[in-house]
């Protein structure tokens, strides 16, 4: 069901959090501890911003295990940003094992293209970043007409198979021209009417008892918007949990929490990167939680009304 982990704070290493807490992402890929499978090793990704060189994040992806990538283990010490993801992936089954389906995915479509050719929409897309824990119920039987109701550019903008990048395609398409220059409720209403049209096909297609986790994380580099989210009522929700601190490093090193009476500084992840029940709270079931540019971290009800299934 995979693990993930966003940070959203004053600029921090990236590897005072991937690494070095007690059960951070990297420990996380071979013991998770909230999951019944404990391991997650078909590929991992880092996402991060530098906004003084581009809005756009920089992006790794890769197939190989978190626990034996040296490149990261090498690179990250090198890396200062004040927002990240990281995400470590245990593959549904029958979704490929490849890198193009390890997350977090970027926006858009021309990632990889002359951005001479992108529209302004497209150019804003850019900027999003977002990763999944879950999976959503009756993808084999929505998928097509989810994908007929994209436009051209999120359409092909697809790369790989999953439930996931398909779903923030979705997410996209919801966010429209608003993309241009976002609010924190602008990306907070587009997961959530992403998500209840999501909900809402699997139950047009007579699938609505079928297990949806929703555990969404977005951002365009500034804001950042999570959700914890099972149906039906029956079904455990994935863990979440919101961190807050006023940081989690100390002189450059991490310490795990110098300051717990502030909150300058925001971590979202799968399981407790480590015990402080200071600054750990539970996110509750079927729940939002959203990270404003000035780091306000808030906490709301989703509630969608949905036919009976």
């Amino acid at each position: 069901m995979c693990r993930f982990v966003a940070y959203h704070g004053p600029p921090i290493r990236l590897d005072e959090l991937l690494y070095r807490p007690d059960h951070s992402i990297i420990h996380q890929s071979t013991d998770s501890r909230e999951r019944e499978e404990p391991l997650n090793g078909d590929g991992w990704g880092v996402g991060w911003y530098d906004p003084d060189i581009s809005p756009e994040p920089a992006v790794y992806r890769e197939i190989r295990p978190a626990w034996g990538d040296e490149n990261m283990m090498q690179v990250s010490p090198l890396v200062e940003t004040p927002l990240y993801f990281a995400h470590v992936r245990a593959a549904s089954p029958g979704l490929a094992v490849q890198r193009l389906n390890c997350h977090p995915f970027p926006g858009g479509r021309y990632t990889l293209e002359d951005r001479r050719d992108r529209d302004p929409v497209e150019e804003a897309r850019q900027e999003l970043m977002f990763m999944h824990n879950g999976g959503l119920g009756a993808y084999g039987d929505v998928m097509r007409r989810l994908r007929e109701g994209l436009d051209e550019e999120l359409y092909f903008g697809i790369r790989g198979s999953t439930d996931s990048e398909h779903a923030f395609a979705v997410i996209q398409a919801k966010l429209g021209e608003a993309v241009l220059d976002p609010t924190t409720a602008d990306l907070a209403a587009a997961v959530r009417d992403g998500l209840e049209y999501l909900e809402t096909l699997k139950h047009e297609v007579g699938k609505g008892e079928e297990t949806t986790w929703a555990n969404f994380c977005l951002t365009d580099g500034e804001s950042v918007v999570a959700t914890r989210y099972a149906s039906p009522d029956e079904a455990t929700a994935q863990s979440l949990y919101v961190g807050e601190a006023g940081s989690f490093v100390a002189e450059g090193a991490f310490t795990g929490t110098p300051d717990p009476g502030g909150d300058a500084a925001t971590i979202i992840a799968s399981e407790a990167l480590f015990e402080d029940d200071r600054v750990w709270r539970a996110v509750p079931r079927n729940s939002m939680v959203t990270v404003a540019p000035d780091g306000e971290t808030a906490v709301e009800p989703l509630d969608f009304d949905l036919p009976a299934v």
